[in-house]
């Protein structure tokens, strides 16, 4: 993927657009430059869902997700997608919203969905708030990210924007990565710990907008599964692979494996309302507890330039061949039969 981040960008303001066609119905468009090989990556899809909560109650005064749940039933695909949101409880503090994304055989008018053929992709709960309105104690907890492993310090943005910081530099992807068919990656810019990992299971990132624009509230859900690759830390290359061998050891994976890591639960915390005009930077860690039978779980934490945290996230993930992300999908009804149909 080399320095090309920015070829055939869509700007993450434009793939996020989101139409309100009815009072608890809005639409959408999946584009195919936030695609992990034909199915958009979930974060994305969960950042189309974010503007739309935050548009359906923007008079009320409650834009701001404080936590949401996203149960991804179906794989999504490139192209119109319909979001129907349900208020379950409307309160003055807190509101409570269950919200569905639909694809396939919409139609183009109310009521949208073609019984039997159209597919429920996502469903989600959402706590909505304001949270420029929350007061209360606040307390000192001593958190840093230097448990389990200490993060490199923060870097000098101007020099890092420059690739120059004496602590992190560029991330450029190899020719040939296993990763490359994951175009959603090009739309950010990653920079990594000078010197390498300490871990494998603990990843550290800095991350900027690849298109210039700043991170806004519902782009959190694209960055907090911007990066599920912790497995990818651990792809032995082909000559620690033919030791291992020597040794009688077990290979984990073939070097040249390719792989899709789908999200299946994805849970979102915003921690503080962004600054208006949003953030150039955020700072991201990805530590995994246990990979196991084709399963893993994540925790992210996003921090911004001061240290401040800003969101936490905690998914599970599943751990496929990447010619799942490509096989023939489950059309209509079939989808109900069972959650990861389209795995």
């Amino acid at each position: 993927m080399g320095k090309s981040n920015t070829d055939g960008l869509i700007h993450f303001s434009k793939a996020t657009e989101i139409e309100r066609v009815g009072s608890h119905t809005y639409r959408a468009n999946l584009v195919d430059s936030f695609c992990i090989g034909t199915v958009p990556n979930g974060g994305y899809v969960a950042s189309c869902i974010l503007k739309a909560a935050s548009l359906h109650l923007e008079k009320a005064g409650q834009r701001d997700v404080l936590n949401a749940h996203f149960q991804f039933l179906n794989r999504t695909e490139i192209g119109p997608a319909i979001i129907i949101i349900e208020d379950v409880k409307l309160g003055r503090q807190l509101s409570t919203l269950h919200i569905t994304l639909y694809q396939h055989a919409l139609l183009p008018t109310a009521p949208w969905i073609t019984q039997g053929s159209t597919r429920k992709e996502v469903a989600g709960y959402f706590t909505m708030t304001n949270l420029k309105k929350e007061r209360g104690i606040s307390l000192p907890t001593g958190f840093t990210l230097q448990h389990p492993v200490p993060a490199p310090p923060r870097p000098d943005f101007a020099a890092l924007r420059e690739d120059r910081d004496a602590h992190w530099s560029r991330y450029e992807f190899p020719g040939g990565s296993p990763l490359s068919y994951a175009r959603c990656l090009r739309n950010c810019i990653y920079y990594d710990p000078r010197g390498g990992r300490t871990t494998k299971s603990v990843l550290d990132k800095w991350v900027r907008l690849a298109s210039g624009e700043n991170f806004t509230a519902a782009s959190l859900g694209y960055v907090a599964d911007c990066w599920p690759y912790v497995v990818e830390a651990q792809r032995p290359t082909k000559k620690e692979a033919a030791e291992l061998q020597s040794r009688g050891e077990t290979v984990p994976f073939a070097p040249g494996a390719t792989f899709w890591y789908p999200t299946v639960v994805l849970n979102l915390e915003i921690k503080k309302a962004l600054p208006e005009g949003g953030l150039e930077w955020l700072q991201m860690r990805v530590h995994s507890k246990q990979i196991k039978d084709g399963r893993f779980d994540l925790e992210v934490l996003l921090l911004d330039q001061d240290g401040d945290l800003v969101a936490l996230s905690n998914h599970v993930n599943l751990i496929l061949g990447s010619e799942r992300n490509t096989a023939d999908r489950t059309r209509g009804g079939d989808a109900a039969k069972g959650q990861l149909s389209r795995i």
